[in-house]
C-alpha cells in the first residue's frame, strides 16, 4: 500500500548546525531548539514552534556568545537548555535560560532577537584532553541530571539551586575504552546509562563501585564506529544502535550475543536513532546520506509483548469480512503494524545529524541537517490507524 506522507514543514537558516533537541518540559506545544556552530557568523539558538492545527511555524532567535556543538532541553524546566560550546575553553558547558518563553502560541513580538542568560557553568578541569561534544539530560523531570560526553570521559552533573555539581565520571582510559562517541540515559532508572566507544556499546550502573559499574558490553555492535544509541522507553532492555556500517540494530540487553533485528536502509554513517516515546514500535534514524527513515519495529516493541500476554487476542481474524475492502483486500482499519520501512524522507541535501520526536505530540518529529535546514514531519496517517485501531 502506498503511504501518504503529508506535507513537510521546512525552517531554514543560513547557518551551519549540528544539534537539535525537543523542548522536553513542554507537553502542550510542539517545540524544538537548535544551535548554530558560529563558524563564520555569530552563534544563535533558535526556538521553533510548530502548530499542527494551523500547519504553521514560528520562532524566537537568541544570541549566544560562542558556537554550539550540542544542546539538550531540561525536562524540569522548558525554558532551560544545557549547552556544549564549540570553541570556548573557559566555559565549555553551561546551563542557560531562554527569556520570554510563553506557554501559548508565539507571536510576532516574540520573534525579536534576544539573548540567553547563563544560569550555571559546568566546570571542566583544564587537564581534560578533549572538549565535550555531546550532552543528554535524564528524561524524568524529578531527576535533574545530565551526562556530558567527551572523547575521554562521561561526566554526570546534578543541578541544584543555583549551581551544578559533578557526581560521577566514567573514564575511557580506566575502562580500556576507545574514544567515547555518545551516551543515553535509562528511561526510568536514575543511575543507569549507555555509552558508545568505537564498535562497543556498554551499560553502566553508577550506584556500584567504580570498578564494577560496567554491567553489560556488546563488543562488536557494528562493523564500524557506533555513533548513535537509544533505549526503548517502554522496554528498557531493548536498545537501538546506529553505526558507520549504515545499519540500525536492535538488541536485548539481557542477551546481547546477537541483535534482535538489523535494518539496512541507509547507505552511509548513522548519526541519530530515536524510539517514539509513546509508540515504541516507531523508530527514527538519520545519517550522512541525507535521509531520515521512519521504521516499524513492532516485533521488538511493547505492542508485541502486550499481544503475546493477551494470548493473541489482539490479532485480527483474517476471515472477518468486516475488515475487507470492496476489492477483497484488508482495509486500513483492519491492518496491523508489521516490521519494515514506513516512510523515507529525503528533504535534506546534506548530512542529517539529528532526528527527534516531539515531547508534546507523539506523531510529530523533526530532523536537522548541517546546512541549517530543520524539517518537521508527521507519522503517515495509515500507520497511525494501524497502531491505534
Amino acid at each position: 500500500m502506498e503511504v501518504s506522507r503529508g506535507a513537510s514543514h521546512v525552517y531554514g537558516i543560513e547557518r551551519h548546525t549540528l544539534c537539535l533537541t525537543p523542548v522536553a518540559g513542554d507537553t502542550q506545544r510542539c517545540r524544538f531548539a537548535l544551535g548554530t556552530l558560529g563558524i563564520t557568523e555569530p552563534s544563535e539558538i533558535h526556538l521553533v514552534d510548530f502548530d499542527s492545527d494551523e500547519n504553521s511555524l514560528a520562532s524566537i532567535v537568541y544570541k549566544h556568545t560562542c558556537g554550539i556543538r550540542a544542546l539538550a532541553s531540561t525536562p524540569w524546566d522548558s525554558s532551560r537548555l544545557v549547552v556544549v560550546n564549540n570553541a570556548s575553553v573557559d566555559v565549555p558547558v553551561e546551563l542557560v535560560q531562554l527569556a520570554n518563553v510563553s506557554e501559548g502560541p508565539m507571536s510576532s513580538r516574540d520573534a525579536l532577537e534576544q539573548s540567553v542568560e547563563s544560569i550555571a557553568v559546568l566546570e571542566t578541569p583544564s587537564a581534560e584532553p578533549q572538549l565535550p561534544h555531546a550532552v543528554v539530560c535524564h528524561p524524568s523531570s524529578y531527576n535533574k541530571t545530565a551526562a556530558v560526553v567527551s572523547s575521554a570521559s562521561v561526566r554526570v552533573w546534578e543541578f541544584g539551586a543555583p549551581t551544578a555539581t559533578q557526581t560521577h565520571t566514567i573514564w575511557a582510559s580506566r575502562n580500556s575504552m576507545d574514544d567515547i562517541e555518545a551516551a543515553a540515559w535509562h528511561p526510568t532508572a536514575t543511575a543507569q546509562l549507555l555509552t558508545a566507544d568505537g564498535t562497543c556499546v556498554r551499560s553502566w550502573d553508577l550506584r556500584l563501585d567504580p570498578k564494577s559499574q560496567q554491567t553489560m558490553a556488546i563488543e562488536y555492535a557494528h562493523s564500524g564506529k557506533v555513533r548513535a544509541l537509544d533505549y526503548n522507553p517502554n522496554l528498557p532492555y531493548v536498545l537501538a544502535t546506529g553505526g558507520d556500517d549504515g545499519s540500525v540494530r536492535l538488541w536485548d540487553a539481557r542477551s546481547p550475543a546477537a541483535p534482535l533485528m538489523e535494518i539496512a536502509n541507509h547507505t552511509h554513517w548513522i548519526y541519530s536513532v530515536a524510539f517514539n516515546p509513546n509508540h515504541d514500535q516507531l523508530l527514527l534514524s538519520a545519517g550522512a546520506d541525507g535521509l531520515v527513515n521512519l521504521e516499524s519495529t513492532v516485533s521488538a516493541s511493547s505492542a508485541q509483548v502486550v499481544a503475546a500476554g493477551l494470548g493473541g487476542l489482539s490479532e485480527v481474524d483474517s476471515d472477518d469480512e468486516s475488515d475487507a475492502g470492496s476489492d477483497g483486500s484488508r482495509s486500513d482499519r483492519g491492518e496491523k503494524p508489521t516490521d519494515g520501512l514506513v516512510a523515507q524522507y529525503d528533504d535534506h541535501e546534506t548530512s542529517v545529524y539529528a532526528a527527534k520526536w516531539s515531547a508534546a505530540d507523539p506523531w510529530v518529529f523533526a530532523s536537522l541537517s548541517f546546512d541549517g535546514r530543520l524539517v518537521i514531519n508527521t507519522v503517515p496517517r495509515e500507520e497511525k490507524y494501524k497502531i491505534l485501531l
